[in-house]
């Protein structure tokens, strides 16, 4: 069996050829910031911090260790196959003891915190990780790499030895979408500006079981399968593993994907299939939002409500464990109180450090609670210490401009060939399309409901809550009604293509709909936009929004569409503008 052991006692920069050694950040330094973390265990440098960042590392006979409490120490090591390893890292206090020291592995995955060990004493921690391929942000290539990442900060945190060897353990696989996925930092680190999915703090509750995080941006319940992550989760998934699963912010964003139908559906057969491979699943409903208050109905409000009912509903029809996360967390949210809650969020969907930490302590005590097995056999019962937004500072750095995630190519494996392919290359770099998932499915149909996201985005425009019911097939609390209630201000829809009060969310857009949409979009002043359908038809076509050869009762398929947008947001002058702050851009 594979054991390895490093003495740690100079400053050694990984190569190949040795197999470990620190992770020279300044020299990954100008590759994008994901690819950066990818290869740096979820740790990006700051680009102000460059210069300062070789004279932040000490070394002596004991160890490594770093002279800035903020900066981060990240050590690789490479193993020899995929598959389950105990990792043993030990650290002595040099003078003037360590205090607050964090301890991540693997993607940013934190095992230990809040670290006090006085002067001479010796620091020893045992955890359990899983090495396997994984897909990255922005990329459809699967990371074969096999290398553990062991990685500290904390006031004179160091490293003075690590053992790493294989062995088989349990493993705890979590599936999701950006608000559980292993998110990435910025090195000197400074939570409270860090995102921080919260499946990522889990592997602290546990012992003897390896926590395997494949959530990832951007994903529905559907993109978890088709763009190749179930693939490679089953490749390993073994009898007595446990997946934890968990979607629906992305879900709610498809038509195909309502609550009761596509996603309740996608859920079923997460469970049926988890079980055929002698594995347990378990269903967590999606995480709350940060509550929104309805002056209408005098009560906060959430847009998750009905995929959480869905979860629940997926989970009871077939017996499988269920934690009904979205409840916790929305009454925890407004229990924080207006002020206090937006400490724990990046923006009003994806959470921080300190809401990512909160989050998986909830997680962990439902499972104590509800004595979900097998999990209650491998939470270790300690008190971790508190983290909490007062406890550091508000006041982050700025960080020069620099990489932007739509400057890279288009990511979508079905585009190559397109004859489209360089409208959706315009329309990807205005911030239009989705960075994170992997098939665009260019030649398919856009309902009706589904096309206002990416218009808003070319429109630079935001939503508008909460929906006054005009259209009687519109829910009050469904995603796309702030777009719908907006559109009714902005006098962007023309009445003659809504039928019996009806917007008709799930028809597929046709030339003439989308044409009247983009052109009454093009006109600044609200007054005027009531240009009618033949009119919006022929600008469109001079505009270059829709194909020349296109009829009016034509469905346009989504790269006619996306094409299209990225022309409105050119004739407006909107590249280089912010994105709407409900946009949603998944973090990488």
């Amino acid at each position: 069996m594979y054991t390895k052991t490093i003495e740690i006692k100079d400053i050694q920069f990984y190569n190949s050829d040795v197999g470990f050694g620190l992770v020279d950040m300044i020299g990954i330094s100008n590759e994008v910031s994901a690819a950066q973390a990818l290869h740096a265990g979820g740790w990006t440098l700051r680009r102000a911090y460059a210069k300062d960042y070789y004279e932040s590392i000490l070394a002596n006979e004991s160890g490594i260790y770093t002279k800035d409490f903020r900066n981060v120490l990240i050590y690789r090591v490479d193993v020899p196959e995929f598959g389950t390893y105990r990792v043993s890292v030990k650290c002595m206090a040099p003078s003037g003891g360590i205090s607050d020291m964090a301890l991540f592995s693997g993607r940013r995955n934190l095992f230990d915190s809040g670290i006090n060990v006085p002067e001479g004493i010796t620091y020893e921690k045992d955890f359990f990780i899983n090495v396997t391929p994984y897909i990255p942000a922005l990329s459809y290539v699967p990371c074969e790499e096999k290398a553990i990442y062991i990685s500290i900060c904390g006031k004179n945190a160091g490293l003075s030895q690590i053992t790493i060897s294989k062995e088989d353990f349990p493993v705890l696989y979590m599936a999701g979408d950006s608000t559980l996925t292993d998110q990435n930092a910025l090195t000197p680190f400074y939570p409270y500006k860090s995102c921080g999915g919260w499946a990522q703090f889990m592997s602290q509750y546990f012992e003897n079981i390896a926590v395997c995080n494949y959530a990832h941006s951007g994903l529905t319940s559907n993109c978890f399968l088709d763009d190749g992550h179930w693939d490679i989760l089953t490749r390993f998934l073994k009898k007595n593993d446990i997946v934890m699963i968990q979607f629906g912010h992305n879900d709610q964003k498809r038509r195909n994907l309502a609550a009761f139908t596509g996603y309740l559906n996608s859920l079923r057969w997460y469970i049926k299939k988890i079980r055929e491979f002698g594995a347990i699943p378990i269903i967590c409903s999606p995480i709350s939002r940060i509550p929104f208050w309805d002056d209408e109905t005098k009560k906060y409000c959430s847009l998750l409500s009905d995929h959480a009912l869905a979860a629940k509903k997926a989970a009871d029809d077939l017996s499988a464990p269920f934690i009904d996360l979205h409840t916790l967390t929305f009454d925890r949210w407004v229990s924080l109180g207006e002020n206090d809650v937006h400490d724990y969020f990046c923006d009003s969907t994806h959470t921080n450090e300190y809401g990512g930490r909160l989050i998986a302590r909830i997680v962990a005590n439902e499972i104590k609670r509800q004595k979900i097995t097998p999990l209650t056999d491998y939470l270790c019962y300690r008190t971790l210490p508190p983290f909490t937004p007062d406890m550091d500072t508000k006041e982050v750095p700025v960080e020069p401009a620099g990489f932007n995630m739509f400057d890279i190519k288009p990511p979508y494996m079905d585009i190559k060939d397109i004859p489209q392919y360089e409208g959706i290359k315009k329309a990807f770099k205005a911030g239009l399309l989705d960075p994170c998932i992997m098939h665009l499915h260019p030649e398919d149909s856009l309902p009706r409901a589904q096309v206002l996201m990416p218009l808003f985005k070319a429109l630079r425009l935001e939503g508008s809550r909460p929906y006054h019911g005009k259209y009687v097939d519109i829910n009050r609390y469904e995603w796309d009604s702030s777009f719908i209630e907006r559109c009714i201000k902005e006098k962007l829809i023309d009445e003659n293509t809504i039928k019996n009060d009806r917007f008709r969310p799930d028809d597929p857009l046709t030339a003439l709909e989308f044409a009247s949409l983009c052109e009454r979009g093009l006109i600044k002043d609200i007054k005027k936009r009531e240009i009618d359908l033949t009119a919006s038809f022929t600008k469109a076509k001079e505009d270059n929004i829709i194909p020349h050869d296109t009829g009016e009762n034509d469905i346009l398929c989504r790269a006619d569409i996306y094409s299209g947008l990225a022309e409105v947001s050119d004739l407006l002058g909107n590249e280089d503008k912010a994105l709407p702050k409900d946009a949603e851009i998944h973090p990488v």
